[in-house]
């Protein structure tokens, strides 16, 4: 875990590509017998959520945690939530999708499972108010149960102690993130809590004005798209496991199958490019075999970028772009192969692919930017530049 955090502390937001790999066991550490490893833990989640990846991307993750067979992991996970919460407030999560979990704990059977899952839902009270009340009584839950929770409730309004948040029923009642992609609420907070600082997120992503915002949801309107909207794609794929090099090549070779038969099913053709995404986040791109099937591949991004379909074109320009995002310099060749056909679809009559293409060559020439920086910075450094230099750069 010290390494894991000064992993974190490293890559900043380049870790996130292996909160996946990483969560299962750190998940299983929650239920460690030592006070201070799980102590350690938890605040390893927590730095990670700060880091490497917002608090939503984490916990959709670690959902599955509610359910582990150590009872002590049970109840790790609720002090987790409550920490969360404290640490980054009720926008970070999309909480209706936490509480049903919650409900299901309210009957297990460890006493300090049922405990903490009461500590949980009473500080998600406190931190959004009466839409939780109101949930739970959607829930089935036996009235019994229902008036002592709703009892605890009342202590807390009473004492003065709750922490509401203009944002937190909308925050509550979001129901759009589900598989990896961020509620607009969810977005929100990230903004407002100002927690991430300067990190490769911030090179990744432009800032802009609440108009320019404005004018970027007029354009999803109208079925265009932005970097934004690839940056939320990038989760939004299936979660898959690879064990071994040989399972990366075999995929990898399925996939450049199907993307080579234009006549195939199209359907086919987007579910292997977010395969290929789903295997970026499985850690795939640590493997050799992964960079040569890259090379093999190029033909068949090509292909999909000037596909018909402008579903096909898109994922194709999603793809693209994250598999610049994580491999940086790596994606260097791939990178000026398909260049001139996604140049080709900024002149496309559909918006939704004259926008992809945009999306795609941006965030292929801002990472290819960012690590020219990084090497000209590393060679001033070896040479003994000064500071100067490298700032004018």
């Amino acid at each position: 875990m010290d390494i894991l955090s000064s992993l974190v502390s490293r890559l900043q937001d380049r870790f996130r590509t292996q909160v996946g790999t990483v969560l299962p066991s750190l998940i299983d550490r929650l239920g460690d017998s030592k006070d201070q490893v799980r102590d350690q833990d938890q605040a390893l989640l927590l730095k990670i959520m700060d880091e490497a990846a917002n608090p939503q991307f984490v916990w959709e993750r670690m959902m599955g945690g509610f359910k582990h067979k150590n009872s002590r992991t049970r109840e790790g996970l609720c002090l987790c939530l409550v920490s969360t919460l404290n640490l980054f407030g009720s926008q970070s999560l999309t909480l209706s999708k936490i509480v049903p979990h919650l409900c299901n704990l309210l009957g297990d059977p460890t006493a300090q499972v049922r405990d903490a899952t009461m500590s949980c839902l009473v500080e998600i009270y406190r931190h959004v108010g009466e839409r939780v009340r109101i949930d739970l009584g959607r829930k089935g839950l036996p009235q019994s149960r229902l008036n002592m929770i709703f009892s605890k409730f009342d202590e807390v309004q009473r004492s003065g102690n709750m922490v509401l948040s203009p944002l937190s029923d909308k925050t509550f009642e979001d129901d759009e993130s589900v598989d990896g992609g961020r509620s607009s609420s969810s977005s929100k907070a990230v903004s407002l809590s100002g927690r991430k600082g300067m990190n490769m997120s911030s090179c990744r992503r432009p800032s802009s004005s609440s108009s320019s915002k404005s004018a970027g949801r007029d354009r999803s309107a109208a079925g265009a798209v932005d970097e934004e909207d690839f940056l939320q794609a990038f989760e939004d794929v299936p979660t898959v496991q690879i064990y071994s090099s040989r399972e990366v090549e075999e995929t990898l070779t399925k996939v450049r199958d199907i993307l080579s038969d234009d006549k195939g099913d199209w359907e086919l053709r987007v579910a292997s490019l977010k395969k290929v995404r789903s295997l970026l986040f499985a850690g795939a791109a640590d493997f050799d075999e992964f960079l040569q099937q890259l090379r093999l591949m190029e033909v068949a991004f090509k292909m999909s970028a000037k596909d018909l379909r402008s579903q096909v074109v898109k994922e194709a320009c999603i793809t693209l772009g994250h598999l610049s995002s994580v491999l940086g310099r790596r994606f260097d060749h791939t990178a000026e192969v398909v260049m001139p056909t996604l140049l080709n679809l900024v002149p496309n009559s559909a918006k939704v692919m004259a926008t992809s293409g945009v999306a795609a060559i941006r965030l292929i020439l801002r990472m290819k930017l960012l690590n020219l920086y990084i090497r000209r910075a590393q060679t001033s450094t070896s040479t003994s530049s000064s500071s100067s230099d490298i700032s004018s750069y």
